[in-house]
């Protein structure tokens, strides 16, 4: 018959058998017999345990003592002979007779190693649903105007939506002022623009909208007419104030000028229009062969160059504003 394989034993490699006298204590009372003994391989059998199951580890110890009353102590050890740490002290009162042996069963109780629960709940999450775009007062406006954009979203599951709003494309990096569903777009250079929304629900999951933003150039923003007064001078030369990268002005009039690398670097477009007098920058890019070299020979690679505005030399934006750089020219406009 085979035997049973038994259950856990946690920390315990042994059991300390001791007996003392029926009225002493296991702690304090002098030891009457005692022995520490190693679990047994096989499992107690189920009928030494009331209601038992199987697996139970067990030790055995057989005394022979004088007939009397005694109460016995049952103590899990670990491997090094200290007290386990999961399998408490056994107890129980025994009564010995002369020529017979009484066995009797103590149960220690461990605590055991509890598993926990857990409970998966998966949800289905929808986007937010983008039904609505507002441009007011339209999207065609000129560069002395804003157009006031606002969005309409909901959600199918109910969560709040947030917006996020952002340039795609454009000339130049223009004014855009979220206030939540709404947000004001203004710029000073004319051009196509591309702008975008992003409607997100409260697990950051979103859904996009792009739309167009067309400027014209209005040259006059204070409805006086005329030009913008511009002060640029043919071959005056500066340096930026940020960088200190130099500049030349190619050509000039009240309402335009056209305005140019006078050596590679990095230019605050902007500011140097407004430092001559106008509005702002308007179209910009060139390779070295069209930039501007009319004033020095020696600089903007030594060419005549040409009036010529590819796009190119955009190098993003720094505290004073949007940067250009290298081999570039640009416009400035009212």
């Amino acid at each position: 018959m085979a035997l049973s394989t038994p259950g856990p034993t946690y920390d315990v490699s042994a059991i300390n058998i001791k007996v003392v006298n029926a009225y002493d204590s296991c702690y304090y009372g002098e030891a009457v017999a005692e022995a520490t003994v190693p679990l047994e391989e096989e499992a107690l059998p189920a009928d030494l345990v009331p209601s038992g199951g199987e697996n139970h580890p067990f030790a055995d110890a057989l005394f022979v003592l004088p007939p009397g009353d005694y109460w016995v102590c049952a103590a899990p050890q670990t491997d090094v002979g200290a007290p386990s740490s999961h399998c408490y002290t056994a107890e129980g009162y025994v009564s010995v007779f002369g020529g017979s042996t009484v066995e009797t069963t103590l149960v220690s109780h461990c605590t055991g190693e509890p598993n926990g629960g857990l409970d998966v709940i998966a949800a289905l999450n929808s986007p937010p649903q983008i039904t609505d775009l507002d441009i007011a007062e339209s999207k065609f406006i000129t560069t002395c105007e804003e157009a006031t954009i606002t969005v309409s979203a909901g959600d199918p599951d109910g969560d709040e939506v947030s917006y996020y709003w952002y340039q795609v494309s454009g000339p130049a990096y223009a004014a855009l002022s979220p206030s939540g569903a709404t947000a004001t777009f203004s710029t000073t250079v004319a051009g196509n623009y591309e702008l975008g929304v992003i409607a997100y629900d409260t697990w950051g999951y979103g859904t996009s909208l792009t739309f167009p933003i067309h400027v014209s150039l209005e040259e006059d923003c204070d409805g006086g007419g005329g030009g913008g007064g511009g002060g640029g001078e043919v071959c005056q030369t500066g340096e930026d104030v940020g960088t200190g990268s130099p500049w030349v002005v190619c050509a000039a009039d009240e309402d335009t000028a056209w305005v140019s690398a006078n050596s590679e670097g990095y230019f605050h477009l902007d500011l140097i229009c407004q430092e001559l007098g106008y509005a702002a920058a308007g179209a910009i890019g060139g390779t070295c062969g069209n930039v501007c070299g009319y004033c020095e020979d020696a600089t903007s690679c030594g060419r005549p160059g040409q009036r010529f505005f590819d796009g190119g030399g955009e190098c993003g934006t720094d505290e004073l504003g949007r940067l250009i750089c290298y081999t570039v020219q640009w416009e400035c406009v009212n």
